[in-house]
């Protein structure tokens, strides 16, 4: 008996425990930052709500019940959605009903089950839209893979309750003008924050500089295309992590390319020629890392190709 209610006074301590460390979430750590029309969804809308607290906090089953504006019309309900919300995030809840020419303020009843398993229901008004962001706002950073995917690291300024959404990549193209990548649909992203978004690389190299062509929608209900450049690194060019056979950097270059291979295509020759298929530089892969010289070639465009190697051609700049 005696080590029964010792079990017991254990439990209820750790339970105890438990209950102390859980935060409560209260209306107070949500707010409305804006809404516009669901792209997926005609006629609809989303509304675009952040979660405030830390990124430990989480909230299940949230959804909108109902909205109405500044005569306190319905323009839009919502229903029941099987996800939750993070804290730290911004999520766009979608609603029934295009509310993007409606008068403010809105207010919008919010429902959601919060981590003491309570669930609450908070009115959320929205009275004006913050600032819209312009293209001076959004900065490409950088090119990166990550286990998944290449990633284009977009930064925005603003503020935080600056909020973009359906922001994605629709084109990437290389210094020639070529299309090099493209992006998909993707989410939204608050402001004084850096994102990654995903792209499908569709060539094999990059010449500097790439132009990135990224669309989104800001709080005024505009949509805007921003014309962002990424220039050349000052040593090895970035990679795309495309699964290839052969790679070259730096480009540009001025003077010497270093070309990496895989060992199968060891003892093959190549060859650079220019864009009018004139053969410049010939040889012959000896390692897995190859220096040519290209300090001869005058300024341009060339292009690499191992000869029998299923047709694989690299971009080379000189400058």
């Amino acid at each position: 008996m005696k080590t029964i209610k010792q079990i017991l006074a254990v439990l209820t301590i750790g339970l105890s425990m438990t209950i102390a460390r859980a935060q409560t979430i209260n209306c107070s750590d949500l707010s409305l930052l804006g809404f516009g029309l669901d792209p997926i969804n005609p006629g609809n809308s989303l509304i675009h709500i952040r979660l405030g607290g830390n990124s430990m906090d989480f909230i299940t089953y949230p959804y909108i019940t109902i909205v109405t504006d500044c005569s306190g019309d319905t323009i839009a309900t919502g229903s029941i959605n099987f996800f939750g919300h993070q804290g730290q995030t911004v999520q766009s809840y979608p609603v029934t009903g295009d509310i993007t020419s409606s008068c403010l303020p809105i207010s919008v009843e919010f429902v959601y089950g919060n981590t003491n398993f309570e669930t609450d229901t908070c009115t959320l008004t929205l009275s004006t839209l913050p600032p819209a962001l312009t293209c001076n706002d959004v900065y490409a950073l950088g090119i990166e893979s990550d286990q998944f995917n290449t990633l284009v690291n977009i930064s925005i300024q603003g503020s935080g309750n600056t909020y973009i959404y359906n922001s994605h990549i629709s084109i990437v193209t290389d210094c020639m003008g070529d299309t090099i990548a493209s992006g998909f649909f993707g989410g939204g992203q608050i402001g004084l924050s850096t994102q990654g978004y995903p792209i499908t690389p569709v060539g094999n190299t990059i010449c500097y500089p790439i132009t990135v062509g990224f669309i989104y929608g800001n709080t005024n209900f505009e949509t805007d295309t921003c014309l962002l450049t990424l220039n050349a690194p000052t040593a090895v060019v970035e990679s795309m992590q495309m699964e290839r056979s052969i790679s070259i950097y730096p480009i540009p270059s001025s003077n010497k390319i270093s070309i990496s291979t895989d060992q199968k295509i060891y003892e093959k020759n190549y060859l650079i020629y220019d864009t009018k298929g004139k053969v410049m530089i010939t040889g012959k892969i000896v390692s897995d890392n190859t220096i040519l010289d290209i300090s001869q070639l005058t300024n341009g465009l060339y292009f690499f190709k191992i000869e029998d190697n299923s047709g694989e051609i690299i971009k080379v700049v000189k400058q």
